[in-house]
């Protein structure tokens, strides 16, 4: 029998690259695992800093809240309404963020 950590969870081609989400006009988020806050990602940014061919998939960042030194991993979807995917394939990060807070956002 095979375990369930060794499926691999296929995503829309747009999903491999930041300079394909800025073409598709995609929407990016990070989310805080510890402060639970969303944060709006410009593409633009990503892609003048790390190129067009950079992957957010698996990449962590320091939280930008103040006094939060959490990880904050990315999020995306194709519109607004839409379902968000959260861009972690690494089982062990995918383990890592099981357990998170409520989300905050800069309406609560």
């Amino acid at each position: 029998m095979q375990s369930v950590a060794n499926i691999v969870t296929l995503w829309p081609r747009w999903m491999d690259s930041a300079g394909e989400m800025l073409r598709m006009n995609a929407l990016v988020r990070t989310r805080c695992s510890g402060c639970g806050t969303l944060m709006r990602v410009d593409l633009h940014d990503v892609v003048a800093r790390h190129g067009p061919g950079y992957s957010l998939v698996d990449k962590l960042e320091r939280c930008r809240m103040v006094e939060c030194i959490s990880s904050t991993f990315y999020l995306t979807s194709r519109t607004y309404g839409g379902e968000w995917t959260i861009l972690l394939r690494d089982p062990d990060l995918v383990t890592a963020f099981e357990v998170l807070p409520p989300i905050r956002t800069a309406m609560r």
